[in-house]
């Protein structure tokens, strides 16, 4: 879902754009735009996606721990 939302936001902003490069003296800005926003959209699409690693695993693991065994003080 958010990638089609993406691809509808880029290719109006570009469309947009693009009109304003053909309809202007200078169109360079206009291109700039165009490009910049689908190379931003491509770059978006390329991220990795952040993944848990063993580090932080374990780091929930040992949060989890020292919480119940707060929770078991409190208990008794």
């Amino acid at each position: 879902m958010r990638f089609l939302i993406k691809l509808f936001l880029v290719s109006f902003i570009c469309v947009i754009a693009m009109f304003g490069a053909l309809g202007s003296e200078n169109e360079w800005p206009g291109l700039i735009v165009a490009i910049s926003v689908w190379v931003w959209f491509i770059y978006s699409l390329s991220k990795p996606k952040v993944r848990n690693t063993d580090r932080t695993i374990r780091e929930l693991e040992r949060r989890n721990e020292e919480l119940l065994r707060k929770l078991e003080q409190r208990g008794h």
